[in-house]
């Protein structure tokens, strides 16, 4: 089992690519997903980005049910 995590822009970039399976065995929180990405991939500490869970934006509180599909997205420009 597993979160499906989908990288954008530069965070696919930093991560050098463009999707993975994170490893859980439960459902865990945005926030501490976030956590996570960040201690594997230092480099993202810095930059802003919002995660969607299964095409929805989520806080840091949102729960994130095993087998979702989570996307990492860095800032938009344009109009």
């Amino acid at each position: 089992m597993g979160i499906t995590i989908l990288y954008f822009g530069m965070l696919a970039e930093i991560t050098g690519q463009g999707s993975e399976i994170w490893p859980a065995e439960q459902s865990l929180s945005v926030g501490d997903l976030k956590k996570g990405i960040q201690e594997k991939y230092p480099l993202l500490s810095g930059k802003k980005f919002k995660i969607a869970v299964n095409q929805q934006i989520g806080d840091d509180q949102a729960i994130i049910p095993l087998k979702s599909e989570v996307a990492l997205l860095p800032p938009f420009a344009g109009g």
